[in-house]
């Protein structure tokens, strides 16, 4: 397990994913592009994965951002789309 895990809402599914889209920890997450991880795993899936997933992303690149993150401000509902129509 690695520390992606400490992401609220990544469990071994999206630590998976990102793995495998060449992000092993939060650190090399730092300098990603979520909308990127998003269009990359969709293809990887073959399908246009839930927006769920792009939020998802979202959160873990600010977690890994942030200095001292705290877990309660990490959850990947903050990290939806604004404009919803």
């Amino acid at each position: 397990m690695s520390d992606l895990r400490k992401v609220p809402g990544i469990g071994a599914k999206k630590e998976a994913e990102l793995i495998a889209l060449g992000y092993p920890t939060l650190d090399a997450l730092k300098g990603a592009d979520p909308d990127d991880l998003y269009l990359r795993a969709s293809l990887n899936a073959g399908e246009t994965l839930d927006k769920c997933v792009l939020y998802a992303f979202r959160c873990a690149v600010a977690y890994a951002k942030d200095p001292a993150p705290d877990p309660m401000k990490y959850r990947w509902w903050y990290f939806c789309d604004k404009d919803k129509k």
